[in-house]
């Protein structure tokens, strides 16, 4: 019975320490919720709606049919209109492209599309799509080429018994008299068949932004795990502050003429070029080894690796001012830094997560963080596109610093 002694020891041990309960329990559970939220239009497709805007520059009643259909759709939440200055108008292509960068893809029926039916031609949709992306257009692609496949049959019968009619009326007039109607239903069935190889309505995918280059995954995967592990490395160093402090180090530099503000400030000091210099590493490799783009801003990008470097490091420094040892730090750091890495969009873009969570998730500065490199390395943005997640980043970090300079204890 000695080993259950001992076991029941060790259990104790554990359930004094509140780490390592929320390193087994707590962060996987975290973790396994946010995931499953924010993945749940993949497994029940009821509950992912795209807001889609839809150009209707026919009004004709095949166009209006199609909308009918289109509507009936629960997948997609149709913008028809859009507000400006207090009045409604009705939606357009100018606005439509500005709104792909949000909602991924735009449908566009031309103004010809009834006519084109009626008469047995080619009509198409327009589907514009997110070069940054190829999940939505593709859905709204195949929705609406299955509601544009009745209208396609309607077109091949038009167009076979306008063929069919013609070779009667042909042969009446050089026949006179009885007519046999079986060259008149061959020629209508070649006709039929080839419109089958070759619809008559079609959908057409589109870059809403011309001369867009081919977007690659690492523009996504770079920053994303950067920012975890950049996350990574500055709460490991605010564990290494509590260590100096339980060992005593601290205590040997307040003997010396060195400001409170003083220690911190060197500490963070050193964990912000820690970070710095883990980011611009991966910025490298991923721009060497795997072809990353780093944008047209190269300002503007080195802006928001700083920004994002400051936030880091004061949530660092606040977690060393809110944790008494280096094992309460080394649960919560990890907590925190996975739950903000699989909210804030690490892990994947944060548009494909319900709006409720999108909002959430610019409650860390993950967020804020991806928010930039989505806007420069995925859109091509300059400066002015990171003003706001790099102010956002850098108050973050001031106040992170403003709490942990009040609240650490030196002794």
């Amino acid at each position: 019975m000695k080993f259950w002694h001992i076991a029941r020891n060790d259990l104790k041990i554990l359930s004094r320490d509140i780490p390592s309960i929320l390193y087994l329990f707590i962060t996987p559970i975290i973790v396994i919720a946010i995931a499953s939220f924010a993945l749940s239009g993949i497994w029940n497709a009821s509950t992912a709606v795209f807001r889609i805007p839809v150009v209707q520059l026919d009004s004709g009643d095949m166009a209006e049919e199609f909308m009918s259909h289109l509507r009936q759709v629960k997948a997609l939440k149709l913008e028809t209109s859009y507000i400006e200055n207090g009045r409604r108008y009705p939606m357009n292509e100018i606005r439509a492209r500005r709104m792909i960068k949000e909602r991924k893809a735009a449908i566009i029926i031309p103004r010809d599309f009834t006519s084109r039916i009626r008469q047995g031609q080619l009509a198409t949709i327009i589907v514009l799509q997110d070069p940054a992306d190829r999940v939505v257009p593709s859905v709204v692609a195949d929705i609406t080429r299955s509601i544009i496949s009745r209208f396609a049959t309607m077109s091949t019968s038009i167009q076979a018994s306008q063929e069919a009619v013609r070779v009667i009326q042909r042969d009446i007039q050089l026949q006179g008299g009885s007519v046999d109607p079986r060259p008149a239903l061959r020629r209508a069935a070649d006709v039929a068949d080839a419109m089958v190889d070759d619809p008559p309505v079609t959908v057409t995918l589109k870059e809403a932004s011309s001369g867009q280059r081919k977007i690659t995954p690492f523009e996504a995967n770079v920053p994303g795990y950067a920012v975890m592990f950049i996350l990574f490395g500055t709460t490991g160093a605010a564990g290494s502050l509590l260590q100096e402090k339980e060992e005593g180090t601290i205590r040997r530099l307040l003997t010396m003429p060195v400001s409170r503000a003083s220690i911190l400030g060197g500490k963070m000091t050193a964990s912000f070029l820690q970070a710095l210099a883990q980011a611009i590493i991966l910025f490298a490799v991923g721009h060497l080894v795997f072809g990353m783009w780093l944008g047209k801003d190269l300002l503007a990008l080195a802006l928001v690796i700083l920004a994002t470097c400051v936030a880091a490091t004061g949530l660092g420094m606040l977690l060393a001012a809110l944790c008494r040892t280096r094992s309460q730090v080394t649960g919560i750091s990890v907590l925190i830094v996975l739950a903000m890495s699989s909210l804030g969009g690490s892990w994947w873009p944060l548009y494909i997560v319900p709006e409720w969570m999108q909002r959430v998730a610019h409650i860390t500065l993950t967020a804020w963080a991806m928010d930039g490199f989505n806007a420069l390395l995925t859109y091509g943005g300059e400066i002015s596109d990171v003003v706001v997640p790099v102010a956002v980043l850098l108050g973050m970090g001031a106040i992170f610093f403003a709490v942990a300079l009040s609240r650490f204890k030196l002794e």
